[in-house]
C-alpha cells in the first residue's frame, strides 16, 4: 500500500489547503494538503519536506506528526497518510507546477464546512489543528 506524507501549514489559527487539479486521476478538484508519495529510501518527514518544497515552494523548519491513518476509499486510492503540522517554514507559499490550481488559508469553521476534502478523514484532523 502506498504511503503519502502531507504538511498542514498553520498561521494565526488558519490552515493552508491546496485545490487539486481537475485533471488528477484521484480526488480531482478537491481541497487537500500539499504532499505526495514517500519514495524508496525516504522516511515520512523527509518526504513531507521534499513535497512541500516541490509543490508550494516552502521548506518546513518545525513540525510534528499530527495523524497517521489508512484511507481505503476510493479503493484505487488506498494509502497510508502521514499528516504533519508545520508551524514554522522558510519561503512564501505559492503554486509550483500543475498538481494544484489554488492555495487558500482556511479557518477551523471553514474546514468543518468543506465537504470536498481529499481524503475525507482530513476534516476532523484539520479542524483540530486549526483551533
Amino acid at each position: 500500500m502506498p504511503e503519502i506524507a502531507m504538511g498542514a501549514l498553520s498561521r494565526n489559527g488558519m490552515l493552508l489547503l491546496a485545490r487539486r487539479n481537475s485533471e488528477r486521476r484521484i480526488y480531482p478538484d478537491r481541497w487537500s494538503l500539499p504532499g505526495g508519495h514517500i519514495e524508496d529510501g525516504e522516511d515520512a518527514e523527509t518526504a513531507m519536506c521534499r513535497e512541500l518544497l516541490e509543490e508550494i515552494s516552502v521548506m518546513p523548519e518545525r513540525w510534528q506528526l499530527a495523524a497517521k491513518f489508512v484511507s481505503q476509499a476510493p479503493p484505487e486510492a488506498s494509502a497510508t497518510f502521514h499528516v504533519y503540522h508545520v508551524d514554522q517554514w522558510q519561503g512564501l507559499p505559492q503554486l509550483v507546477g500543475d498538481e494544484h490550481t489554488e492555495l487558500r488559508w482556511f479557518t477551523a469553521a471553514e474546514v468543518e464546512q468543506e465537504t470536498e476534502l481529499a481524503p475525507s478523514q482530513l476534516g476532523e484532523i484539520l479542524a483540530r489543528l486549526a483551533m
